[in-house]
C-alpha cells in the first residue's frame, strides 16, 4: 500500500532567472574574505550564511558559477555580493535585484540606505510593478523606522498590486506589530469565508485555497489567544474544525493549546518578525502562481524554484530567529535533494534547537554522513525541553530506524509512549510505534500499535495504516473490508483506489480487479509516482513486462532527484526477466541503498548474489477498464 504521502500576473508577480544573471565573472568582482564580505556592508545575518570550505574560511563567490548556484548552497553572503556586482543592465533588467540588496540593508540596520538602493522617492509613480513592489519594501521600512502611520498608509497604498491574499495578510502582520491588534483583527475577519469546506483528499482542487484560508484562521486564533482572548481564539479556531469532523481529535488537541498554551509557541509579532512573514507569504504567492500558468499552459511544475528559495532566505536575513521560515527553507532544500545546503542552513541560525538539529540530521543521513547526523540526533535530544520533547522524539525515532540503530530507537520508542498525553499524543505515538516496528519487521507488534492508534484517533489515514499492518501480518481479509470501506467512503479519492488497488496486487491473487482499480487511480493522478509504480506492478503481475518497464521508469523519472527503494526493486525485478542483468542489479543496489525495512533488504541482498530463480509472471489478457472500475458499493464489502 502507498501513501503520500485570479491567475493573472499581479504588479509583485514578477519573472526572474536567477541562473542568467552572471554577465560579469564572479571571480572579478570581490574577493572572498570574510574581510570583504564586511567591506560590502553585508548584515550579520547575511555573513553568518556564508559556507565555509575546509581552511576554515568562506568559500567566496568564486565558488559558484552564477548566482543561482549560491542560492542552491544556502550563502546569502556569496549570493549579495554576486548581486552587488551585477552588470548595470542585469540589475535594472529586474527589480528583485535591488530588493534583495534593499532587504538585506534594512536587516543590518540602515533602513536610509536601502531607500537610496530602491532610489525611492515621495512622488514615485505607484502605478507600475517596479514602484508597487518598491513601495511595498518601503512600507516595512518605515515601520523598521517607528514611522507608522507613514508605514501604514504607504502600505494601504500598494497592496493592490499584491498577489493573492499577501496584501491582506502583510497589513494585519503589520498592525499586529505596530500595537493595532483591533484593526489587524477586522482584517482577519474580512478574510474568512462565511462557509469553509475542506478538500476530499489531496487532488482536491479546493486545497489550495484551503490552505490559505487556514493561513488566515490560525494567525487571527493566535493574536486572540496573545491578546488573553481565549473563547474567541477557540470559536476562531472550531470553524477549521467543523470543516473536518473526521479530524476531531487533533483539532480538539490544538484547540486546548489554546487554552492552556501547552505546546504553543505565540510569542508578541515584532516588526522585523512580521516583515519576515510577509515576504515568506509574498514569495509562496508568486511560486504559486508561476504554477498556476504553467500547469495551464500545458506544463508541469518541477525542480528548484530559485525565485522561491531566494526571497525566502533573503527574508530569513530581517528576522533569523524565525524558525518555521528556516525549517520551510530547509524543507525545499530537502525536497530537491539538496542535503548538505539542508543542513547548512538548519545549522546556521542564531540558536541551535532541537527541531533545527533534527532536520540537520535527516539531511545529512541522505548525504551519507552517518555518523554527523547520529551526532546530530544526540545534540537534538540534549537540547528538547518540555514543549518539544515529543516533537524530538519523532525525529529521533525516524532517524535512529532509517540508521538500522534498532536497541537505540528501542529505547526512545519506550520514552516515546510513556512521555505521550492525551488521545491525539498516544495516537500520533502508537502510529509511529507501527511504523518502527514494521521497518525492522516485527509485523504483529506494527498491527497491534496500529489497532491502538486508530482506537484512539479513528481517521482515514489510520484506517489505511491499520489496513497496511494487518496485510504484512497476515490479516488480509480484515484489511481487504476496512479498504473497501475507505474506497466507499472516498469514490474519487486515487489514493485510497492506489491503497486498495495495491493491496490486491501484492497480497492476492485478484489481479484483475487490482489492474481496474489502479488504472482508474492512474486517470485521477496521471502523474503521480507512486500510483504510476502501483499501476506498473499490476502491469507486471498481468505479464505484460514491456508495458510495465515503460510506466515503472516514468515512475522513477517523476520522483528524481529522489529514489524510492521499492520502486527500484520493482524496476530490478522487471529488468532481470527482459535479461537486462546488469540494469536489474544496479537498479536492486539503488533499493538497497536507500534505506528499505528489513524484510526487505535481506530479500533484496538475496537478489543481488543469486538473481531471480522464479519464472517470470505468466502473460494474462489485460481486462476492459472503464471510469466506473474500482468503484464499490456496500454488499462487495
Amino acid at each position: 500500500m502507498r501513501f503520500k504521502p485570479v491567475l493573472a500576473a499581479s504588479a509583485l508577480s514578477i519573472a526572474i532567472s536567477l541562473a542568467g544573471c552572471a554577465s560579469t565573472e564572479p571571480a572579478q568582482i570581490i574577493d572572498a574574505s570574510a574581510s570583504a564580505y564586511d567591506d560590502a556592508g553585508l548584515s550579520a545575518a547575511a555573513r553568518s550564511t556564508a559556507v565555509i570550505g575546509a581552511n576554515g574560511k568562506p568559500v567566496g563567490i568564486s565558488a559558484y558559477p552564477a548566482p543561482i548556484d549560491a542560492v542552491k548552497a544556502g550563502d546569502m553572503a556569496a549570493f549579495l555580493l554576486m548581486t552587488q556586482g551585477l552588470a548595470p543592465e542585469d540589475k535594472e533588467s529586474n527589480p528583485l535585484f535591488n530588493a534583495f540588496l534593499a532587504i538585506d540593508r534594512a536587516a543590518a540596520g540602515d533602513t536610509a540606505g536601502a531607500r537610496v538602493i530602491l532610489d525611492i522617492h515621495d512622488d514615485a509613480d505607484e502605478t507600475t510593478s517596479r514602484s508597487r513592489l518598491y513601495g511595498y519594501l518601503d512600507a516595512w521600512f518605515l515601520a523598521m523606522d517607528g514611522q507608522t502611520d507613514a508605514a501604514i498608509e504607504r502600505h494601504r497604498g500598494t497592496s493592490s498590486g499584491m498577489p493573492g491574499l499577501t496584501g491582506d495578510l502583510s497589513l494585519a502582520a503589520m498592525l499586529e506589530a505596530v500595537g493595532r491588534p483591533d484593526q489587524a483583527l477586522a482584517v482577519y475577519e474580512s478574510l474568512t469565508p462565511s462557509k469553509i469546506e475542506a478538500p476530499e483528499h489531496q487532488f482536491d482542487p479546493k486545497g489550495l485555497l484551503y490552505s490559505h484560508v487556514k493561513t488566515v484562521i490560525s494567525r487571527h486564533a493566535l493574536l486572540l489567544q496573545r491578546l488573553g482572548r481565549i473563547d474567541e481564539a477557540k470559536a476562531v479556531y472550531q470553524r477549521l474544525a467543523d470543516a473536518e469532523p473526521e479530524e476531531a481529535i487533533s483539532y480538539a488537541a490544538a484547540l486546548d493549546s489554546l487554552e492552556t498554551g501547552k505546546n504553543l509557541r505565540n510569542e508578541p509579532l515584532t516588526v522585523r518578525a512580521a516583515f519576515a512573514q510577509s515576504l515568506a507569504d509574498v514569495s509562496r504567492a508568486m511560486q504559486e502562481q508561476r504554477i498556476i500558468r504553467k500547469i495551464m499552459m500545458g506544463g508541469r511544475p518541477d525542480g528548484f524554484d530559485d525565485q522561491r528559495s531566494a526571497l525566502d532566505q533573503v527574508a530569513l536575513l530581517v528576522y533569523p530567529e524565525d524558525e518555521g521560515l528556516r525549517t520551510s527553507i530547509v524543507d525545499d532544500f530537502y525536497e530537491n535533494a539538496l542535503y548538505e545546503s539542508a543542513a547548512h542552513v538548519a545549522l546556521v541560525g542564531p540558536k541551535s534547537t532541537a527541531p533545527l538539529e533534527i532536520a540537520a540530521g535527516q539531511a545529512l543521513l541522505m548525504a551519507g554522513q552517518e555518523d554527523a547526523a547520529r551526532a546530530a540526533i544526540d545534540r537534538a535530544i540534549a537540547l528538547s525541553d518540555d514543549e518539544n520533547r515529543l516533537q524530538t522524539l519523532y525525529g529521533a525515532l525516524q532517524l535512529r530506524t532509517l540508521l538500522d540503530d534498532e536497541s537505540a530507537a528501542g529505547d526512545l520508542l519506550d520514552d516515546l509512549l510513556a512521555s505521550a498525553e492525551g488521545p491525539a499524543e498516544r495516537a500520533a505515538a502508537h502510529g509511529l510505534a507501527a511504523e518502527i516496528y514494521g521497518q525492522f519487521g516485527n509485523y504483529a507488534k506494527a498491527a497491534v500499535n496500529a489497532e491502538q492508534a486508530r482506537e484512539l484517533d479513528d481517521t482515514h489515514d489510520r484506517r489505511l495504516a491499520l489496513a497496511d499492518a494487518w496485510g504484512k501480518a497476515g490479516k488480509v481479509n480484515d484489511a481487504i473490508i476496512l479498504l473497501r470501506t475507505e474506497r466507499l467512503a472516498r469514490p474519487n479519492d486515487p489514493y485510497t483506489l492506489n491503497s486498495l488497488g495495491y493491496f490486491l496486487i501484492i497480497h492476492t491473487d485478484k489481479y484483475e480487479e487490482g489492474y481496474r482499480i489502479l488504472a482508474r487511480a492512474k486517470a485521477l493522478a496521471q502523474h503521480d509516482p507512486y500510483i504510476s509504480d502501483s499501476f506498473g506492478w499490476a502491469l507486471f503481475k498481468m505479464g505484460d513486462l514491456k508495458a510495465a518497464r515503460r510506466l515503472v521508469e516514468s515512475s522513477r523519472k517523476e520522483l528524481q532527484p529522489h529514489r524510492h527503494w521499492e520502486i527500484e526493486n520493482h524496476l530490478g525485478d522487471i529488468y532481470w526477466y527482459l535479461d537486462m542483468k546488469d540494469d536489474a542489479r544496479e537498479a536492486w543496489q539503488y533499493a538497497l541503498d536507500n534505506r528499505p525495512p528489513a524484510v526487505e533488504r535481506r530479500k533484496l541482498e538475496e537478489k543481488l548474489a543469486s538473481g531471480l530463480s522464479a519464472p517470470a509472471p505468466e502473460k494474462r489478457p489485460l481486462p476492459d477498464v472503464s471510469l466506473t472500475d474500482g468503484e464499490v458499493d456496500r454488499q462487495d464489502i
